[in-house]
C-alpha cells in the first residue's frame, strides 16, 4: 500500500505542476489516477463499496455541473458550453477521478473545501497579478490539497475513502 500510496501522490504531484505551469494537464493522468484510487479501495473495503461510492459521489458532481450549467444558461440567456471557458476538462476529470476514492460525505467536504481555497487563491491573485484575464488551476489546488489529505490520512491512520454505515441508512431510508 506504501507503493501505491506514493505512485498516486507522484500523480498529484504532476496534475498540480502541469496546471500551475501551463494551465493543461496530460488526460493520461486523470484515468490513471482513477485506476489507482480503485485499486486501493477494493483492496480496503471491496468493489461493492467502491460502486456504491461512485454512485452516490458521480451523481452529487453530476448534480454540480447541471446547476452550474443552469446557471450560466438563465445568465447569459442563451445555451452555453461548460468546458468553453468556465470550467476546463482537466477540473472536469479530476472531479471525476476522485469520485473512485473518496466516500460520498468526505468528497462533498473535500469538493466544498477545495472551492472555498480556490476562490481565495483567484483572490489573492487578482490583488497581485495585473493581469486582466485570470485563469484558476482548479484542478491543480484540488490535486495539492487531495496530496495533503492523504498524507494526513496515512499519518493520523484516518480514514477517508469510507463513511459509516449509519449514514448510508440514514441516506437510504
Amino acid at each position: 500500500m506504501l507503493v501505491l500510496s506514493g505512485v498516486i501522490l507522484i500523480v498529484l504531484g504532476i496534475i498540480a505542476y502541469q496546471d500551475f505551469r501551463y494551465r493543461e494537464v496530460y488526460w493520461i493522468c486523470f484515468p490513471l489516477l482513477a485506476i489507482l484510487f480503485s485499486i486501493y479501495k477494493i483492496t480496503t473495503v471491496g468493489l461493492s463499496a467502491l460502486l456504491t461510492d461512485i454512485i452516490f459521489t458521480g451523481g452529487f458532481l453530476l448534480l454540480q455541473f447541471l446547476i452550474l450549467w443552469l446557471y450560466f444558461c438563465i445568465k447569459y440567456r442563451k445555451t452555453v458550453n461548460l468546458t468553453n471557458g468556465y470550467l476546463g476538462w482537466g477540473d472536469i476529470l479530476f472531479l471525476l477521478a476522485i469520485c473512485f476514492y473518496l466516500s460520498p460525505v468526505n468528497y462533498i467536504v473535500f469538493y466544498v473545501v477545495s472551492l472555498v481555497v480556490s476562490i481565495v487563491y483567484a483572490l489573492f491573485t487578482r490583488l497581485l497579478s495585473e493581469k486582466e484575464e485570470l485563469t484558476i488551476p482548479l484542478a491543480g489546488i484540488q490535486a495539492l490539497i487531495f496530496a495533503l489529505i492523504l498524507i494526513v490520512e496515512r499519518s493520523a491512520r484516518l480514514n477517508f475513502y469510507g463513511d459509516t454505515s449509519a449514514y448510508y441508512n440514514w441516506l437510504l431510508h
